[in-house]
Protein backbone atom coordinates (compact mmCIF):
# COMPACT_ATOMS: atom_id res chain seq x y z
CA UNK A 1 0.00 0.00 0.00
CA UNK A 2 1.10 3.53 -0.70
CA UNK A 3 2.02 5.50 2.42
CA UNK A 4 0.31 8.87 2.63
CA UNK A 5 2.62 11.82 3.31
CA UNK A 6 1.28 14.61 5.60
CA UNK A 7 0.42 17.77 3.79
CA UNK A 8 2.20 21.08 4.46
CA UNK A 9 -0.83 22.41 6.33
CA UNK A 10 -0.89 19.37 8.61
CA UNK A 11 2.81 19.87 9.33
CA UNK A 12 2.19 23.52 10.23
CA UNK A 13 -0.66 22.62 12.57
CA UNK A 14 1.46 20.03 14.34
CA UNK A 15 4.20 22.64 14.90
CA UNK A 16 1.80 25.34 16.14
CA UNK A 17 0.11 23.16 18.77
CA UNK A 18 3.18 22.92 21.09
CA UNK A 19 3.71 26.66 20.70
CA UNK A 20 0.14 27.39 21.83
CA UNK A 21 0.49 24.98 24.75
CA UNK A 22 3.66 26.81 25.79
CA UNK A 23 2.18 30.30 25.44
CA UNK A 24 -0.63 29.84 27.97
CA UNK A 25 1.66 28.98 30.95
CA UNK A 26 3.92 31.92 30.06
CA UNK A 27 0.99 34.34 30.03
CA UNK A 28 -0.22 32.97 33.35
CA UNK A 29 3.20 33.49 34.93
CA UNK A 30 3.42 37.05 33.58
CA UNK A 31 -0.03 37.86 34.94
CA UNK A 32 0.99 36.51 38.35
CA UNK A 33 4.16 38.62 38.36
CA UNK A 34 2.23 41.74 37.33
CA UNK A 35 -0.19 41.21 40.20
CA UNK A 36 2.66 41.02 42.70
CA UNK A 37 4.40 44.20 41.54
CA UNK A 38 4.02 47.09 44.00
CA UNK A 39 3.67 50.52 42.42
CA UNK A 40 5.52 53.19 44.39
CA UNK A 41 3.48 56.41 44.41
CA UNK A 42 5.66 59.52 44.38
CA UNK A 43 5.42 61.83 47.39
CA UNK A 44 7.45 65.08 47.51
CA UNK A 45 8.37 64.82 51.19
CA UNK A 46 11.17 67.41 51.04
CA UNK A 47 8.93 69.99 49.38
CA UNK A 48 6.10 69.42 51.85
CA UNK A 49 8.52 69.63 54.78
CA UNK A 50 9.98 72.89 53.51
CA UNK A 51 6.50 74.31 52.98
CA UNK A 52 5.38 73.24 56.46
CA UNK A 53 8.50 74.70 58.05
CA UNK A 54 7.96 78.05 56.34
CA UNK A 55 4.28 78.26 57.25
CA UNK A 56 4.79 77.23 60.88
CA UNK A 57 7.64 79.72 61.28
CA UNK A 58 5.47 82.52 59.94
CA UNK A 59 2.53 81.57 62.17
CA UNK A 60 4.70 81.29 65.28
CA UNK A 61 6.70 84.33 64.17
CA UNK A 62 9.86 82.78 65.51
CA UNK A 63 12.00 83.78 62.56
CA UNK A 64 12.41 87.36 61.48
CA UNK A 65 14.59 87.77 58.45
CA UNK A 66 16.73 90.92 58.34
CA UNK A 67 15.92 93.35 55.53
CA UNK A 68 17.81 92.54 52.39
CA UNK A 69 20.34 95.14 51.36
CA UNK A 70 20.70 96.01 47.74
CA UNK A 71 24.17 94.99 46.51
CA UNK A 72 26.45 97.86 45.64
CA UNK A 73 27.15 97.75 41.94
CA UNK A 74 30.84 97.75 41.19
CA UNK A 75 32.11 99.70 38.20
CA UNK A 76 32.41 97.50 35.18
CA UNK A 77 35.60 97.14 33.29
CA UNK A 78 35.81 96.79 29.55
CA UNK A 79 36.74 93.12 29.93
CA UNK A 80 33.96 91.98 32.27
CA UNK A 81 31.90 90.51 29.43
CA UNK A 82 28.69 92.33 30.38
CA UNK A 83 25.37 90.50 29.93
CA UNK A 84 26.93 87.69 27.89
CA UNK A 85 29.24 86.69 30.72
CA UNK A 86 26.33 86.79 33.15
CA UNK A 87 24.29 84.47 30.93
CA UNK A 88 27.20 82.03 30.71
CA UNK A 89 27.61 82.08 34.51
CA UNK A 90 23.89 81.45 34.99
CA UNK A 91 24.01 78.49 32.61
CA UNK A 92 26.95 77.00 34.51
CA UNK A 93 25.87 77.59 38.09
CA UNK A 94 22.08 77.43 37.76
CA UNK A 95 19.59 79.80 39.39
CA UNK A 96 20.51 82.07 42.27
CA UNK A 97 19.89 80.73 45.81
CA UNK A 98 16.81 82.95 46.25
CA UNK A 99 15.08 81.31 43.31
CA UNK A 100 16.17 77.82 44.40
CA UNK A 101 14.73 78.46 47.86
CA UNK A 102 11.45 79.63 46.38
CA UNK A 103 11.18 76.53 44.23
CA UNK A 104 11.24 74.21 47.25
CA UNK A 105 7.97 75.52 48.73
CA UNK A 106 4.43 75.64 47.44
CA UNK A 107 1.92 78.45 47.90
CA UNK A 108 -1.18 79.96 46.34
CA UNK A 109 -3.97 82.34 47.32
CA UNK A 110 -5.89 79.70 49.28
CA UNK A 111 -2.82 78.57 51.23
CA UNK A 112 -1.81 82.14 52.03
CA UNK A 113 -5.33 82.99 53.19
CA UNK A 114 -5.47 79.98 55.52
CA UNK A 115 -2.02 80.75 56.89
CA UNK A 116 -3.08 84.34 57.65
CA UNK A 117 -6.20 83.22 59.50
CA UNK A 118 -4.27 80.65 61.53
CA UNK A 119 -1.64 83.30 62.31
CA UNK A 120 -4.21 85.81 63.51
CA UNK A 121 -5.91 83.19 65.65
CA UNK A 122 -2.55 82.12 67.05
CA UNK A 123 -2.19 85.45 68.87
CA UNK A 124 -5.51 84.80 70.61
CA UNK A 125 -4.52 81.25 71.51
CA UNK A 126 -1.05 82.15 72.79
CA UNK A 127 -2.09 82.64 76.45
CA UNK A 128 -3.88 79.28 76.42
CA UNK A 129 -0.76 77.59 74.98
CA UNK A 130 1.34 79.11 77.76
CA UNK A 131 -1.09 78.01 80.48
CA UNK A 132 -1.31 74.48 79.04
CA UNK A 133 -5.04 74.78 78.41
CA UNK A 134 -4.60 74.10 74.68
CA UNK A 135 -2.24 71.46 73.33
CA UNK A 136 -0.98 70.36 69.92
CA UNK A 137 -1.92 66.81 68.97
CA UNK A 138 0.09 64.30 66.98
CA UNK A 139 -2.40 64.80 64.14
CA UNK A 140 -1.48 68.46 63.68
CA UNK A 141 -4.62 69.93 65.24
CA UNK A 142 -5.39 71.53 68.61
CA UNK A 143 -7.10 70.10 71.67
CA UNK A 144 -8.55 71.81 74.73
CA UNK A 145 -6.65 70.32 77.66
CA UNK A 146 -8.07 72.20 80.63
CA UNK A 147 -10.75 74.75 81.45
CA UNK A 148 -10.52 75.05 85.24
CA UNK A 149 -10.87 78.63 86.39
CA UNK A 150 -12.69 79.72 83.23
CA UNK A 151 -16.32 80.83 83.11
CA UNK A 152 -18.87 79.12 80.90
CA UNK A 153 -18.73 81.86 78.31
CA UNK A 154 -14.92 81.72 78.27
CA UNK A 155 -14.95 77.94 77.80
CA UNK A 156 -17.43 78.24 74.95
CA UNK A 157 -15.34 80.97 73.30
CA UNK A 158 -12.17 78.90 73.65
CA UNK A 159 -13.79 75.83 72.09
CA UNK A 160 -15.10 77.90 69.18
CA UNK A 161 -11.60 79.31 68.68
CA UNK A 162 -10.02 75.84 68.68
CA UNK A 163 -12.69 74.40 66.37
CA UNK A 164 -12.22 77.25 63.88
CA UNK A 165 -8.45 76.83 63.95
CA UNK A 166 -8.69 73.07 63.44
CA UNK A 167 -10.99 73.58 60.48
CA UNK A 168 -8.46 75.89 58.84
CA UNK A 169 -5.59 73.51 59.62
CA UNK A 170 -7.37 70.57 57.98
CA UNK A 171 -8.18 72.68 54.95
CA UNK A 172 -4.58 73.89 54.81
CA UNK A 173 -3.27 70.32 54.58
CA UNK A 174 -5.76 69.58 51.80
CA UNK A 175 -4.81 72.72 49.88
CA UNK A 176 -1.10 71.94 50.09
CA UNK A 177 -1.77 68.42 48.80
CA UNK A 178 -3.97 69.80 46.03
CA UNK A 179 -1.32 72.35 45.00
CA UNK A 180 1.19 69.50 44.65
CA UNK A 181 -1.30 67.37 42.67
CA UNK A 182 -1.29 64.68 45.35
CA UNK A 183 -3.95 62.02 45.75
CA UNK A 184 -6.59 62.36 48.49
CA UNK A 185 -5.10 59.45 50.42
CA UNK A 186 -1.78 61.34 50.61
CA UNK A 187 -3.24 64.19 52.67
CA UNK A 188 -2.47 62.18 55.81
CA UNK A 189 1.23 62.31 54.93
CA UNK A 190 1.04 66.07 54.55
CA UNK A 191 -0.74 66.32 57.90
CA UNK A 192 1.92 64.17 59.58
CA UNK A 193 4.73 66.44 58.35
CA UNK A 194 2.90 69.56 59.50
CA UNK A 195 2.15 67.97 62.88
CA UNK A 196 5.86 67.39 63.45
CA UNK A 197 6.66 71.01 62.62
CA UNK A 198 3.93 72.41 64.88
CA UNK A 199 5.23 70.35 67.81
CA UNK A 200 8.96 70.72 67.15
CA UNK A 201 8.70 74.50 66.95
CA UNK A 202 6.37 74.89 69.94
CA UNK A 203 7.66 77.07 72.74
CA UNK A 204 8.86 75.78 76.09
CA UNK A 205 5.96 74.91 78.39
CA UNK A 206 3.41 74.22 75.66
CA UNK A 207 1.46 70.96 75.82
CA UNK A 208 2.28 68.60 72.97
CA UNK A 209 1.29 65.03 72.19
CA UNK A 210 3.97 62.54 71.19
CA UNK A 211 3.59 60.00 68.41
CA UNK A 212 2.66 57.29 70.93
CA UNK A 213 -0.26 59.40 72.20
CA UNK A 214 1.31 60.56 75.47
CA UNK A 215 0.99 64.20 76.50
CA UNK A 216 3.77 66.31 77.97
CA UNK A 217 5.07 69.86 78.26
CA UNK A 218 7.98 71.06 76.20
Amino acid sequence: MRRMQPSAREKGDSMERPAHRFAFPVLAVLALIAGCVTVNVYFPAAQVEKTAEKIVDEVYQDKTEPPKQEPTEKPRSLNDGGPIRGMVRLARLGPAPAFAEEATTVSNAAIRGLKERIGQRHRELLPFYTEGRVGITRDGILEVRGTSGLGLSQVAALKRLVDADNGDRRQLYEEVAKALNLKPDQVSQVRKIFAKQWRDKAQTGWAVQSDDGQWGRK
